[in-house]
C-alpha cells in the first residue's frame, strides 16, 4: 500500500491541503502522513544564539498543528501519522519521498517559487505524483 504525503505548514490555509489529503486517503484506502518541516529560514533574521530556542518552539508549534490535522483526519475515519522534519523544506521533503513508498505528495499552492519548483522536481525526477491544492478563503 502506497503513501499519501501532505506537506503542511502552521497557517490556517494549510487546512485546505490537509482536507484534500484526508479525502484522497479515505477514497483510495492509502496511508496518510502529514509532514511539517522546521526551517529556521522562515523566521527571518534571527541571532544565532536564539536558533536552538526557535527550533524547539517551531517544532512544538508544528507538533500541535500535526495533532490537529490528525484529529480532523480521525474524525473522517482516516488514521494519519505526523512527522516533524528539520532543515530546508525542499531538501527535507525530497529526502522523505526518496526514503518511502510515496504515491502522492500534496502541497499547498505556493507563494514561494522554490516550493513549487521542488514539487515539480519530485514529480519529474522521482516519478511521484504531485498535487498542488489551492487554499480556501
Amino acid at each position: 500500500m502506497g503513501i499519501i504525503v501532505c506537506a503542511t505548514g502552521n497557517g490556517v490555509k494549510s487546512r485546505s491541503v490537509q482536507a484534500a489529503a484526508v479525502e484522497l486517503a479515505r477514497a483510495q484506502q492509502k496511508r496518510l502522513v502529514f509532514l511539517h518541516v522546521v526551517d529556521l529560514r522562515q523566521v527571518g533574521e534571527l541571532e544565532e544564539a536564539l536558533w536552538p530556542a526557535a527550533r524547539v518552539e517551531l517544532a512544538w508549534l508544528g507538533e500541535a498543528m500535526l495533532r490537529l490535522a490528525q484529529d480532523r483526519a480521525r474524525r473522517r475515519g482516516v488514521a494519519a501519522e505526523g512527522k516533524i522534519l528539520q532543515g530546508d523544506v525542499c531538501a527535507a521533503l525530497e529526502e522523505y519521498v526518496r526514503g518511502h513508498a510515496v504515491d502522492l505528495l500534496l502541497l499547498g499552492v505556493a507563494t514561494n517559487e522554490e516550493i513549487t519548483r521542488d514539487g515539480r522536481r519530485v514529480r519529474d525526477e522521482l516519478g511521484v505524483a504531485v498535487q498542488f491544492v489551492a487554499a480556501d478563503g
